[in-house]
């Protein structure tokens, strides 16, 4: 009895030991995406430049972008995103497709019209982590759907 009680030790402090599974690909931009988004709703135009956006000659560039956007939204009595939806998908080797809902709310809670919206990214893995190369539209009424991809010629 001894010894079947000690082999079940081991075992527990075999399992207890072992790494954790490394977090599937599409949960890890997803993950990505909501930082993102914390860093978004800080309106922090100089850490979304530099950690989050390739999309721009320079960082510095980027960063003036940005803030340019974020001094436009708070005329309009911006004050931070309700993210409602992400979803993420692993596109090719080094790419990636991450779409959102959101609403854009005023500081008294109500939200910019329209209420419901929706972007896509484009994201590309680099030496440093993944990066969003890109940005567009998506219908916030329909279901966040991962694109196709294309079969090699």
């Amino acid at each position: 009895m001894r010894l079947l009680f000690g082999a079940c030790v081991l075992v527990a402090a075999a399992c207890a030991s072992a790494p954790a599974p490394a977090p599937a690909p599409e949960a890890v931009v997803e993950q990505f995406m909501w930082d993102y988004t914390k860093a978004w709703n800080q309106h922090d135009s100089a850490t979304i430049a530099r950690d989050f956006y390739r999309t721009g000659p320079t960082v510095e560039e980027q960063t003036a972008s940005l803030e340019r956007g974020f001094e436009n939204l708070r005329a309009q009595g911006y004050k931070q995103s309700a993210i409602h939806e992400v979803k993420a998908c692993i596109t090719g080797p080094d790419a990636a497709w991450a779409g959102m809902k959101f609403s854009r709310l005023k500081a008294d809670g109500e939200p910019l019209p329209p209420k419901d919206r929706a972007s896509s990214y484009t994201l590309k893995k680099f030496a440093d982590g993944w990066r969003i190369t890109g940005l567009g539209g998506a219908a916030a009424d329909q279901p966040l759907s991962c694109p196709h991809e294309e079969e090699p010629t």
